[in-house]
């Protein structure tokens, strides 16, 4: 195995700012705005494939794949060097956007969707690491502090991006704009160094950990997101893909501790600190997903805005979101001290969406919109701290291993956690004929084309709906505020 880098070797700020980050800032931009892109063009798309139940498979879909991809990338880049897997990933992730701008149909959509999840997972996977791998470990809090605020502003731009093109050109929009951006990624990745390459292990693929993985997760995800709206057959087949599920993963913890190159770091998630932090980035990424794709349809269905509009109105979440990542950034970096921001963060965002639930139809647009920031605030605590202590306490020889962890965790808790909360929301709307019509007349057409009573019956069913739906944001943010205050302390 080829013999880790020296500090000496490391390269200096300046330098590593010149040559690694541009490099690497495309292609992370390309990952992170295409998780949440869709959130304003979702109505468009079910007016277009249909399907409004399962739509949230759209962004469901891309999750998934990308937790299957971010291990399995972590894995190869460590023995095939980093920068010709991002070129990989890269070309996956462009043929993946192409394939989803002809789509015909839903389930054809949600295909290309996985196939571009594929990519992505490589894309952020990568771009992290090599971060790790030039940069010493007490400047890494200042550059995870940039990159955590370009994954928000990626993140919450992708809404109003999306809104944008689906409003002034069509849905399918969202997706050419990825081929010229994946193309200036290609070229800009060309001019990253090279990375170390492991020679002296014969590299092997745990075929069986993946297929394990897939399915299990698989299983999990359609089963908790599919409740709140099926029949008593249907549940009972949730029930049974849950239960399979749990003994799938059970399988999986068993499977990875007895082969010799396991695709997840099982024995890596053993250090408390580790394992403990990766939950607190999926409670980061559970809280954070929901609040992004479902804020936007809240303010389309339940205030009438249009879809460019309520994309401009996550802006300032933007703002605050990227603010907290780099001031947490630069605080990690100057005293080493990582895990009480995310402590601090997350019950701040809990604390926002708990008043959410509660004065939901009672608080103005520019009220909800402000406590969208604070908990945006909250949230941009969390990554650059989990960034930092998870990769110092792997070290250098399983870094590839370790930010493959994180980036699993938080494709798995984005997934989970849309899932879980659009189940909420479904549920709490019922199986009310009337409230469904209106709400795919809404969508269709627009709130504007509803009749007075059809808006009076939607507007008081999508309040209680949202309501349920922040709530369960509030339970994830608030479980990973109390999962961070049980992890080790470690200075960096």
């Amino acid at each position: 195995m080829t013999p880790p880098r020296d500090e000496t070797q490391t390269l200096s700020t300046r330098d590593a700012f010149r040559r690694v980050f541009p490099g690497v800032m495309v292609a992370m931009f390309l990952a992170a705005a295409d998780q949440t892109i869709l959130a304003t063009a979702l109505p468009a798309i079910a007016a277009a494939l249909g399907g409004l139940a399962e739509l949230s498979w759209v962004v469901t879909a891309y999750l998934l794949a990308a937790a299957i991809a971010a291990p399995i990338y972590g894995r190869v880049g460590d023995y095939f060097g980093r920068r010709r897997m991002l070129l990989v990933a890269l070309g996956i992730f462009a043929a993946a956007s192409a394939f989803c701008a002809v789509a015909t149909s839903l389930p054809m959509l949600i295909v290309g969707r996985a196939l571009q999840g594929l990519g992505g997972g490589g894309l952020m996977t990568l771009a992290q690491a090599m971060i790790g791998e030039h940069i010493s470990p007490r400047e890494r809090g200042r550059y995870q502090g940039y990159f955590a605020g370009m994954f928000a502003v990626a993140s919450t731009f992708g809404p109003v991006i999306g809104g944008y093109l689906t409003e002034h050109l069509t849905w399918r929009a969202v997706f050419v704009v990825n081929l010229p951006l994946a193309l200036v990624a290609v070229l800009l990745a060309l001019r990253l160094p090279p990375s170390p390459r492991m020679q002296d292990t014969k590299f092997r693929l745990d075929a069986t950990g993946i297929v394990l993985f897939c399915l299990s997760t698989f299983a999990l995800l359609w089963g908790l997101s599919s409740f709140g709206h099926g029949d008593a057959l249907r549940a009972s087949l949730q029930l049974a893909a849950v239960a399979g599920a749990l003994i799938g993963l059970a399988t999986l913890v068993w499977w990875e501790l007895r082969v010799p190159m396991p695709i997840i770091p099982v024995r890596l998630l053993a250090q408390p600190l580790i394992l403990r932090g990766d939950v607190v980035v999926m409670s980061f990424a559970g809280a954070f997903f929901p609040l992004v794709l479902y804020l936007p349809l809240y303010l389309q269905l339940g205030r009438g805005f249009g879809i460019g509009t309520s994309g401009l109105l996550l802006l300032p979440i933007t703002f605050s979101m990227v603010t907290g990542a780099i001031w947490t950034g630069r605080r990690v970096s100057k005293f080493g001290t990582p895990w009480r921001y995310p402590i601090q963060g997350l019950s701040l965002t809990a604390a926002c969406m708990v008043t959410l639930a509660i004065l939901l139809p009672w608080l103005p647009v520019p009220a909800v919109v402000g406590l969208g920031m604070a908990a945006g605030l909250g949230v941009g605590h969390v990554m650059p701290a989990c960034q930092v202590s998870i990769q110092s306490a792997a070290g250098r020889e399983a870094l590839g291993a370790a930010v493959g962890s994180i980036s699993l965790s938080r494709s798995i808790g984005g997934a989970l956690g849309t899932a879980l909360v659009g189940a909420v929301l479904f549920a709490a709307l019922g199986h009310d004929r009337d409230v469904y019509a209106a709400v795919d007349r809404a969508v269709n057409l627009g709130v504007a084309a509803l009749s007075d009573a059809q808006r009076a019956t939607l507007a008081a069913q999508l309040d209680t709906a949202f309501r349920a739906a922040f709530a369960a944001v509030a339970v994830i943010a608030g479980g990973g505020a109390l999962m961070a205050t049980r992890v080790p302390r470690q200075a960096i």
